[in-house]
């Protein structure tokens, strides 16, 4: 029976023969349950000969499964420069036979939309490292217009705020920013249980699909958007208008704000979180008209 590196046996012997030391300051927490790698690498739908990304590949726990599953690439980022010579004499043959690529740098520091459009990507599956999670799936849907679905592991609480509604205790600022660019799915939740360290919180398999922009908008109308958000909701419990007359891009806009919040049908004085994303889009989109 083949024993794969998501099992805790395997992982644990791996990590010692490297000498590798998981670190918290990189987020680095292993899955070790292979039946739960499984399940997201068929939620993911990965289809014979496809590239697939993978960030934050660490041993290959993952990308020994995207392989088996038919991928005809796994191109996988790992910042950890022990890791990632692990890493390399684990997958020599699949190196050599150009299955995988290797960036040994960080996910944050990666140029998207480059990468993608080089390798033809169009779909991500990651266990994504906990320290960037939630920013890093907001640079790669801004940046590579070409990724179409993503399938990655993210811990429950950030999950829970891309899922969130207006009313929602989760709601928020990064709530909007993301889900203007996609929409989200739980698949399933994954214990804390099975990660080595075990972190303070439980994950979720998340499926983000990119959507369309709303009509007439631009890589500047999403900056202008995400200017907003962050400003309405930098003082959660003020009212909207008083929170951006904090702001000195729209301290001056106000009396143009409260005539965008009538159109809509709104009270000029409710707060941040009362608002939709289509409100925010609006008020976004026709301030400097």
């Amino acid at each position: 029976m083949q024993q794969y590196i998501s099992s805790p046996k395997r992982t644990s012997e791996i990590l010692g023969r490297y000498g590798i030391r998981l670190k918290k300051s990189l987020g680095q927490n292993y899955m070790v349950d292979t039946n739960s790698i499984k399940k997201m690498v068929s939620a993911a739908g990965i289809k014979k000969g496809e590239t697939i990304l993978e960030i934050g590949s660490g041993i290959g726990s993952l990308t020994e499964l995207i392989l088996e599953q038919g991928a005809g690439k796994a191109v996988c980022i790992e910042i950890d420069q022990k890791v990632a010579e692990a890493f390399r004499e684990i997958f020599s043959r699949e190196l050599g036979q150009g299955r995988v690529d290797l960036v040994a740098m960080d996910a944050m520091d990666i140029d998207y939309g480059d990468l993608c459009a080089r390798y033809g990507i169009t779909k991500m599956v990651s266990n994504l490292p906990y320290k960037v999670g939630a920013p890093l799936i907001l640079k790669l849907l801004q940046e590579a217009p070409g990724l179409e679905k993503c399938c990655v592991t993210i811990q429950k609480d950030i999950a829970d705020r891309m899922l969130a509604g207006r009313g929602d205790k989760n709601y928020s600022s990064y709530t909007l920013k993301s889900n203007l660019l996609a929409e989200y799915s739980s698949c399933f939740k994954v214990s804390r249980n099975c990660f080595i360290p075990k972190p303070f919180v439980d994950s979720v398999v998340l499926e983000v699909r990119r959507k369309s922009l709303p009509e007439g908008f631009s890589k500047q109308d999403v900056q202008d958007f995400f200017h907003l958000v962050n400003s309405s909701f930098l003082h959660r419990r003020k009212k909207l208008l008083n929170s951006l007359a904090l702001d000195a891009g729209y301290s001056g806009k106000l009396d143009r704000i409260k005539d965008l919040l009538q159109d809509l049908g709104r009270d000029p004085g409710l707060r941040a979180e009362d608002l939709t994303l289509e409100d925010f889009s609006y008020i976004s989109k026709n301030i400097g008209k």
